[in-house]
């Protein structure tokens, strides 16, 4: 078959295997503790899934939810698991339970706005993409992936010596994302799951990311996904065995990560217990390698039970609900209004703004639950901060406005003239990933966003009209 006829037709029934699965893991969960909250956060996902599955589009705004999905609603599967009630799952106290309702909820609302903003999927723009990278050959798209990533290195170097400008150079850095997942599209739509020059580019960005004080090696596993889906490739045997080893990877990575991470830091750092990285790379990786030989059985299992907990982001929530507006009032916008404000004050210009301080605020909320860590900033998660400024119901209004917003986002990247819908898809996925985190703040995740779409109109505006002769496809020369 040529690859031209690669269709993703195939990827249309997922929102019904997703009503399916959920219909059996609700009655799993029937005799469990926590049956009730189980099904409601399974009505849920199958309500989220309906709103934004987008067949031949990257799912980033299924990605969104469903990943937060999972972070509010972990917590009550594994306690039925262990056979105990959600409320006592937590070590903080607070009100587990409406934490859990209240984030789904919010979910709910944010899968409403991104359909609302994003409209219905567009077969047409799907089409262009594919016709844009199947019209190149594979080493054009791996060229721009390349220039790309010199330009990120760049940027991430200026942002260290000019602290001053880090927001816009690390949105820079972010675009290339955008690139990474166009070359990983062009292999996928050609049925090349497989190229080893895809290979070598994942491997390398891997064993890079796997390097890092935090070693973010999620992100590239994510993009990689999204191209998959975006692909949209005839399903076969092979192909769905390596998705699955794909989805196996990043959960064992995870487990494997949590149980040596706090040693590594240490390591990396030089014992100073800050996110300054004091070895070079070989050195790092050569003490994850030392680390991870130290494993057994005994601390695999500690580490899957801590990263189950790790994942759920409610606990702190939980507590905020306990203190808010009981002890302390509702902030009545002073916080959402503080974060959206920051991106037009650079710290260049404004030297006094002050910093965002996560660990602070979320000490201040809770009563101090955070401690002064110095290694990680520990943050409330943009949830539990829209409730402290408005409350519960008012906060879900809020809440359909940032998913509206996210989805207009989306709708005017992949229309604009300029950018076209190939370098519309992916860079609105490198805009919007930082939006899929319960735990990012409200400065953070409102200015990483605004910069980011600040920074990409620019690039849409002046570069990308220079870079449509490759990002179009063209008639064929007779």
């Amino acid at each position: 078959m040529p690859i031209s006829a690669t269709s993703p037709r195939s990827a249309a029934p997922l929102p019904g295997a997703v009503i399916v699965g959920a219909v059996l893991l609700a009655i799993l969960n029937l005799p469990a503790e926590n049956a009730l909250l189980t099904t409601f956060s399974l009505v849920v996902l199958v309500a989220g899934v309906a709103l934004l599955w987008r067949p031949g589009e990257p799912p980033i705004g299924l990605f969104i939810f469903a990943y937060q999905w999972l972070q509010a609603s972990i917590s009550a599967f594994h306690a039925n698991w262990l056979g105990i009630d959600v409320s006592a799952y937590t070590i903080y106290g607070g009100d587990n339970k409406s934490a859990i309702l209240l984030t789904l909820a919010g979910l709910l609302f944010l899968a409403l706005g991104m359909r609302l903003g994003s409209g219905p999927p567009d077969r047409a723009a799907s089409r262009q993409a594919r016709e844009a990278v199947l019209a190149r050959p594979l080493a054009t798209w791996f060229f721009l992936y390349l220039a790309a990533s010199i330009v990120a290195v760049g940027a991430l170097q200026a942002a260290a010596l000019i602290p001053g400008l880090a927001q816009p150079l690390l949105a820079l850095a972010g675009l290339k994302w955008a690139f990474f997942m166009m070359f990983a599209y062009a292999s996928f739509v050609r049925n090349q799951l497989g190229n080893p020059l895809f290979s070598c580019v994942f491997l390398a960005e891997l064993a890079m990311s796997t390097g890092g004080y935090f070693s973010d090696f999620k992100t590239v596993m994510f993009f990689t996904l999204f191209a998959t889906a975006m692909a949209g490739t005839r399903l076969r045997g092979l192909h769905i065995a390596g998705g699955a080893i794909l989805v196996c990877l990043i959960v064992v990575s995870g487990i494997l990560w949590t149980a040596i991470k706090e040693d590594y830091r240490n390591a990396a750092s030089g014992g100073s217990a800050s996110q300054a990285v004091t070895l070079d790379l070989g050195e790092r990786l050569a003490t994850i390698a030392q680390l991870l030989g130290r494993l057994d059985g005994a601390s695999m299992s500690e580490a899957t039970g801590k990263m189950l907990h790790r994942i759920s982001y409610v606990e702190l929530f939980a507590v905020v609900l306990a203190r808010v507006p009981q002890t302390i009032p509702h902030e009545k916008g002073a916080l959402l209004l503080d974060a959206a404000s920051r991106p037009f004050m650079p710290r260049i210009l404004f030297a006094d703004k002050s910093q965002v301080d996560d660990t602070r605020r979320t000490n201040y909320y809770t009563g101090g639950l955070s401690g002064t860590y110095r290694g990680t900033s520990i943050s409330l998660g943009y949830m539990a901060e829209l409730y402290i400024d408005f409350g519960p119901l008012p906060m879900m209004a809020v809440i359909l406005v940032f998913g509206y917003l996210y989805g207009r986002i989306y709708r005017w990247l992949v229309h604009s003239a300029r950018a076209g819908p190939l370098l519309g898809f992916t860079s609105a996925c490198a805009i919007l990933a930082q939006a899929a985190l319960l735990e990012v703040s409200l400065a953070k995740l409102v200015g990483g966003v605004m910069v980011s779409v600040l920074l990409t109109a620019l690039f849409v505006r002046l570069v990308a009209p220079r870079l449509r002769v490759w990002l179009e496809a063209r008639p064929a020369r007779r």
